[in-house]
């Protein structure tokens, strides 16, 4: 082989170098492109609320396929079929395996847990981003915020309202209570409607159901814990005062077992009812009558002062794994899921819950839809509903904060229904504190 010869063949050789190259790039840019990638996804079967659901996955499959229509290399999937009850578990099991998904629901009980051990991303650097948080109701935003970070966004809401039995009012002479109705007009109407209606000497008329220490609580705006969460506040002024309309409520009825059955049959003028309750509603016996037989109303549940928030608000949760590896992608479709228009006014309108949403709950379509539903144009109006999520409460963020509150609802609990509760709530308070510290 000549000079010239090998120097010909070195450069066709080269040239073959740099096309095999070129061509392993393109390759590699193409497969990176087209690559599946897979987002796994945390959900339970059934409503959050406790109520019967139909659409179980109906919104999260459309959602996911208007999403993978977007991005055609993602795939996202969930393991379907796990209750609500079992959910907990399910998740502390792949979080302690290392396998957690990379979006997740969170009931609002396990949040401030999960928040305060480093599970789940701060969302703040991409809120601050792309995403307005004004456009979420305040309370169901910073259901999602632990200290001053956030850390999951707000899915659905489920406010408690008072329903209001309008023809037994209307019956006992009594005009209908308006918004910005505070506890004594509350109590003075239950005090007028409960009685004994056929001389027989037995209440069979009472004023309300299921009016309970917590709704009282919330209706004085008390505060039971400090923000740390080291220090209790049972034995105070507003608490008794709150306790005290519970205790004098029990009394009118002399006892008696007020249930939902008289709710059903028109006897019961109040009864504290959530959003998704009121949506889901079918009186006893279910056989005889789908709905009520007397016409409702839905407004604001009554405060000791007009002005301060006291409105109920269990909110639902979806936050991002603070270990995924696709959090651009994760926080994408989580923004779909929260913080988009049209997935949120789908949900309002298949499932029970509020939209976490502003524009969503005055929108014209939400507007019909409580006007079609089968209690009538004007039980529950989107005006109504706005007010209540505007003025709604929130539960305190700290870590013990749920295991605490429910051992101090036992023992409040137990107290009224022993009728001790002005001589306990000193010992209820320390027994708290210790828990506390």
């Amino acid at each position: 082989m000549t000079k010239g010869e090998w120097s010909r063949r070195k450069k066709g050789l080269f040239l073959t170098f740099i096309l095999l190259l070129i061509g392993l790039g393109v390759w590699f840019i193409y497969d990176s492109s087209y690559k599946k990638i897979t987002l796994n996804l945390g959900i339970y079967s059934g409503s959050s609320w406790g109520v019967p659901n139909g659409n179980e996955y109906k919104i999260i499959d459309k959602v996911i396929a208007d999403f993978e229509k977007k991005h055609p290399n993602v795939k996202i999937v969930y393991e379907s079929g796990i209750s609500k009850d079992d959910y907990s578990s399910w998740l502390s099991d792949r979080i302690v395996q290392g396998r957690e998904p990379d979006i997740f629901m969170i009931p609002e009980n396990d949040f401030n847990l999960l928040a305060s051990t480093g599970v789940l991303k701060k969302l703040n650097p991409y809120i601050n981003q792309n995403l307005n948080a004004s456009r979420f109701y305040a309370a169901a935003y910073k259901a999602g915020t632990y200290g001053n970070t956030q850390y999951a966004l707000p899915y659905e809401s489920n406010p408690t309202m008072m329903c209001i039995n309008k023809d037994l009012l209307e019956k006992e002479g009594i005009s209908l209570p308006k918004s910005g109705w505070t506890v004594d007009e509350f109590y003075n109407i239950c005090k007028k409607i409960t009685r004994d209606t056929d001389g027989d000497g037995v209440v069979d008329q009472y004023g309300s159901l299921g009016y309970n220490w917590e709704e009282a609580l919330a209706a004085y705006n008390v505060k039971l814990f400090n923000n740390a969460g080291t220090e209790a506040y049972f034995n105070t002024k507003k608490v008794r005062s709150a306790l005290s309309l519970v205790t004098k409520l029990k009394n009118l009825t002399h006892n008696h077992n007020v249930t939902l059955k008289d709710f059903d049959e028109g006897k019961v003028a109040f009864y504290p009812m959530t959003l998704a309750q009121y949506r889901t509603y079918k009186p006893y016996p279910y056989h005889v009558s789908k709905y009520s037989s007397f016409s409702w109303t839905c407004i604001e549940m009554p405060s000791q002062n007009p002005n301060k928030m006291t409105t109920q608000l269990n909110t639902s949760l979806y936050a991002m794994s603070a270990k995924t590896s696709q959090s651009k992608l994760a926080w994408d479709f989580l923004k779909l899921l929260c913080a988009n228009k049209k997935t949120q006014q789908q949900l309002f309108e298949s499932s029970q819950g509020a939209s976490v949403l502003k524009s969503v709950m005055k929108s014209q379509e939400s507007k019909a839809l409580l006007q079609n539903d089968n209690f009538g144009s004007k039980a529950l109006t989107v005006n109504t509903l706005d007010s209540m999520m505007k003025k709604a409460t929130v539960t305190p963020k700290f870590k013990s904060y749920n295991t605490i509150y429910e051992k101090a609802g036992y023992l409040i609990t137990k107290s009224l229904e022993e009728d001790t509760i002005e001589n306990d709530l000193s010992d209820i308070q320390k027994e708290i504190n210790d828990e506390l510290e």
